[in-house]
This record gives structure tokens, sequence and C-alpha cells, in this order.
């Protein structure tokens, strides 16, 4: 998907000299925070479903995952690994 901008990249100068609009195309929505972010700050998170207990994964964004904040999305449905 492709995003208008990186919020990280928007809040850190030398991110966005370094990287540019280069990763704007692989680039999501984080489901955390909801702010676009570009695939230089894509981070994996994997849970177990906690009805089927298989195990699955999502990219959220890097402050929200270094935050540990990828946790509280929907929490009673998945039981976190990373």
């Amino acid at each position: 998907m492709v995003v208008p901008y990186c919020h990280i990249c928007e809040s850190h100068p030398e991110e966005k000299l370094r990287y540019a609009d280069s990763g704007l195309d692989d680039g999501e929505y984080c489901p955390v925070c909801f702010r676009p972010f570009c695939r230089h700050h894509a981070g994996t998170v994997r849970w177990r479903w906690r009805d089927s207990r298989e195990v699955d994964s999502g990219r959220v964004c890097i402050e929200c995952k270094r935050a540990y904040l990828h946790r509280t999305w929907d929490a009673v449905h998945r039981d976190w690994i990373s």
C-alpha cells in the first residue's frame, strides 16, 4: 500500500534525509496508532489467536513495537508472543 508520508521520518529529519521517499510504496497504516509508516520503520509482531490457538503476525510502526503499545491492540482475542 502506498502511504503519503511516514510519521517517523517526518518527526526525525535525519531519517527523512537518509530514506527520502524510498519506503513509502511498501508502507502501511499502523493498526495501533493509526499513523502511516514506511517499510524502513516497520516492525513485525506475532501473536496466538485465543480461540483457534493459531500463530499469526502483522506489521506495526517501530515506535509502537518498541513501546509495547501493540500489546493493547485487540488484547481480548490475542496472546502476544512478541
